[in-house]
């Protein structure tokens, strides 16, 4: 059963590579285990489930994601997970797509915003959806 899913998933996507180029950066420390949230935080993860409003001026988005600025990198920012995050923004050049590249510390710290890179990633055939990337080794 696992191998069929793996083959319909393989099936469903294309594997593309390219030069594209570093927008933003950003780092996004370790959520704390689920026991340790507060119940300010459940509740409103419940709420905001729940009714559809306004962003209020106090507020940002980011990648979907409405926020306090304040929080935005930290553990308490809705896309923290377990371990700690190192994203990096691009915008292919061959075709202009903009995506997250999700990398480890060391090519984190190495790449600048405006640098060119290699990157990797597999393209939904139906949707056209970024489904993964990854950071190409450089030759250098």
């Amino acid at each position: 059963m696992l191998g069929v899913l793996v083959i319909a998933s393989l099936a469903g996507c294309e594997r593309r590579s390219g030069e594209a180029i570093v927008l933003t950066k950003e780092y996004i420390a370790a959520a704390p285990p689920t026991a340790e949230k507060s119940a300010e935080d459940a509740s409103s993860t419940a709420s905001a489930k729940e009714e559809i409003r306004e962003i209020r001026d106090d507020e940002i988005t980011v990648d979907g994601y409405v926020m306090k600025p304040e929080v935005r990198g930290t553990s308490r920012d809705p896309r923290a997970l377990k371990d700690e995050q190192w994203r990096v923004k691009v915008r292919t050049i061959s075709d202009g797509r903009t995506f997250n590249v999700q990398t480890d510390q060391s090519h984190f710290d190495k790449l600048k915003e405006g640098d060119r890179i290699r990157v990797a990633y597999h393209v939904g055939k139906y949707t056209g959806t970024v489904w993964g990337a990854e950071l190409e080794k450089s030759e250098k």
